[in-house]
């Protein structure tokens, strides 16, 4: 009888160099389509955020049958010294909103529903990161980042339209100014036609960019506060070739191609930064309302813009 005697074989380095080349191809695939998924996911957030602000917005319409004004600046500055030369704070249009995004218990200790107006040093309160008011995309902090030089207190990466181009922030073409209450009859060209909300994220491309503040503006009587609790439409989507003012301006975010924004019937869409946008008058765009962008955040020019 013949004993066949058989031994285990193992692979070759060939083979194993093989199997790894493989194992690569598989995980260079399959990355991209996890953190697309990520993304996917974040932004879906990032949506449901701004549907948050938008039935918030509503909320208080209803309430005081007003919008909230962009910020409300003192008459005065309560702690002159007699130079005129201190910045002088005012509660934003995210922090009136407070009890509507179920932070009721936040905004009474502010001392907002007490009539409190903000000044001097920041409080704890206002020191507050509020979950709401960040895109999930943006990691960057939201206090004691010296880089933001706009940002006062807890970080927001939401900012309402105020798009004033000759400077004149308490009458401005979109839908939010300073000391100025709109109401929903004041959209002429629609709500469902016109820009009420924005992102604006911390760093893009390597440039440092402009969260806002949730509870207000530290420059609301001698500034144009639009820095701290706005945007316009005077800069492209996600511009980061302007100074530091231009990009507190600029509707920007860290999702791919756009920004999400909030709509005044409180639907939300993704914009892509490649819609038309006109620059014109150097770098301050001051011309009038002429592009699909413009016509998006002007609450009257009388081009609502329905599909794009």
């Amino acid at each position: 009888m013949t004993i066949s005697h058989s031994k285990d074989r193992g692979f070759t380095l060939v083979e194993l160099l093989v199997v790894i080349a493989i194992i690569g191809v598989l995980i260079a695939l399959l990355l991209p389509a996890v953190q697309q998924a990520r993304e996917a996911a974040r932004r879906m957030q990032c949506s449901n955020n701004l549907k948050q602000i938008g039935l918030a917005l509503h909320n208080y319409h209803d309430t005081f049958l007003v919008l909230p004004p962009m910020v409300i600046s003192p008459t005065s500055d309560p702690d002159d010294n007699g130079d005129g030369a201190d910045p002088v704070e005012g509660w934003g249009w995210s922090a009136f909103i407070l009890p509507f995004i179920e932070q009721g218990a936040l905004h009474d200790q502010t001392g907002i529903s007490q009539g409190n107006i903000l000044h001097n040093e920041l409080t704890d309160t206002m020191l507050v990161p509020i979950a709401a008011y960040r895109c999930p995309s943006d990691t960057g902090k939201s206090v004691g980042d010296a880089a933001q030089r706009f940002l006062k207190g807890g970080g927001m990466n939401y900012a309402v339209y105020n798009h004033s181009r000759n400077g004149n922030v308490n009458n401005g073409d979109g839908g939010f100014a300073r000391n100025r209450a709109r109401n929903f009859r004041d959209i002429v060209d629609g709500l469902s036609n016109t820009l009420a909300v924005g992102e604006s994220c911390s760093k893009l491309n390597g440039q440092t960019m402009s969260l806002k503040s949730w509870a207000g503006c530290q420059r609301s009587l001698g500034g144009n506060c639009i820095d701290e609790v706005a945007i316009t439409g005077r800069w492209p989507i996600n511009d980061t070739t302007g100074n530091v003012d231009q990009k507190g301006e600029a509707l920007s975010s860290l999702h791919p191609g756009g920004a999400m924004v909030l709509k005044f019937d409180g639907s939300v869409r993704f914009l892509s930064e490649n819609i038309e946008f006109i620059r014109t008058a150097g770098d301050s765009n001051i011309s009038p309302i002429d592009s699909l962008y413009e016509y998006l955040i002007c609450v009257d020019d009388n081009n609502p813009i329905g599909n794009y």
